[in-house]
């Protein structure tokens, strides 16, 4: 019954109990977002930018980037007050061309030898059927999971240095999922004999749950990993969210989105509880967190395979065989 009700409540939730006003100043952090040009990432990077935070970007357009921080320096996070001491800065990346993580990652390192959090908030959602990669994976599947997955390879050491002289439980990783787990191939979430759907049929919806299904066990199988190191690894499903996630989608699929649809900054909301909230302890390390920013349970056979069939592990040596090259 438990379950039942986090389902409604997922696309239904109940007010933010912790939003900007909880947060404290963040002047001398350090973050890095995925996806930050608009939608939730874009209310994240306002959020954290009027908090006085430093704040780097992984994105692909300079132009794009450029009018998006114009806006942000003139609309202040609800609760700020202008001026801000915070800064946002550009680093070059695609997440659906592999070989351009490594360059951006040096980009970003040459700049900051800490990193407070992460979020890796960028996706793709029911894309053009036959959308691919550069490297010819299924893009929702390249972008949301082997293109974030490698990210995090050359992050994981910089962030676990951070840790090092950070507050107990300050430094976390999240990883943005979805109440779309719930449709993910059974029973892992995982189409394990082909991830592309090369071979077998499948919905593009069907492909965007098995990414975010991907996301939360990544989350928590980097958890086991850095067990030990200071590091929070944790996945969260944003919420149901006006967004240019939909563009691709028919009119009348953007038409019934709508009904279930909420601001964005909402969404933001549950990605700084994921990220802040102090009642997230070493405990909750590998959690899954719901909206507005409530601790929550994935699909309970994804949950299973994690707990009992090693999922974690199996997804983590694939993937980090695949992405050996890079």
């Amino acid at each position: 019954m438990s379950l039942v009700w986090q389902t409604i409540t997922e696309v239904y939730p109940p007010s933010p109990k912790f939003t900007e006003k909880d947060l404290p100043d963040l002047t001398g952090k350090v973050y890095f977002i995925t996806g930050a040009t608009a939608g939730i990432g874009l209310e994240l990077l306002r959020i954290l930018f009027w908090k006085n935070a430093t704040v780097y970007v992984a994105a692909r357009n300079l132009k794009l980037f450029r009018e998006v921080t114009e806006k942000i320096m003139e609309t202040p996070a609800v609760g700020t007050k202008a001026p801000s001491l915070g800064r946002m800065e550009l680093i070059s990346m695609d997440l659906a061309d592999l070989p351009s993580i490594k360059p951006g990652v040096e980009q970003l390192l040459s700049k900051t030898t800490r990193l407070d959090s992460v979020w890796y908030n960028a996706g793709v959602m029911m894309p053009p059927e036959g959308s691919k990669t550069i490297q010819g994976y299924e893009l929702q599947w390249g972008v949301n999971v082997v293109g974030h997955f490698l990210l995090n390879k050359y992050l994981t050491p910089t962030v676990i240095e951070s840790a090092k002289d950070a507050p107990a439980n300050s430094v976390r990783v999240m990883w943005v999922a979805s109440d779309a787990n719930n449709f993910a191939p059974s029973p892992d979430g995982i189409n394990w004999d082909d991830v592309n759907f090369e071979k077998t049929d499948g919905s593009l919806f069907l492909k965007y749950a098995q990414s975010k299904a991907a996301d939360i066990i990544l989350g928590y199988e980097m958890a086991k990993r850095v067990q030990g190191t200071g590091v929070l690894s944790l996945s969260l499903n944003p919420g149901h969210l006006k967004s240019n996630l939909f563009r691709s989608m028919s009119s009348w699929r953007q038409t019934l989105s709508a009904f279930f649809s909420f601001e964005p900054r909402l969404g933001a909301l549950t990605e700084i509880f994921v990220g802040f909230s102090p009642n997230i302890t070493a405990s909750d390390n590998g959690g899954y967190f719901v909206p507005w920013g409530r601790f929550g349970t994935p699909r309970g056979s994804i949950q299973d395979g994690l707990t009992n069939r090693a999922t974690g592990n199996r997804l983590w040596e694939m993937l980090d065989k695949e992405t050996e090259m890079y």
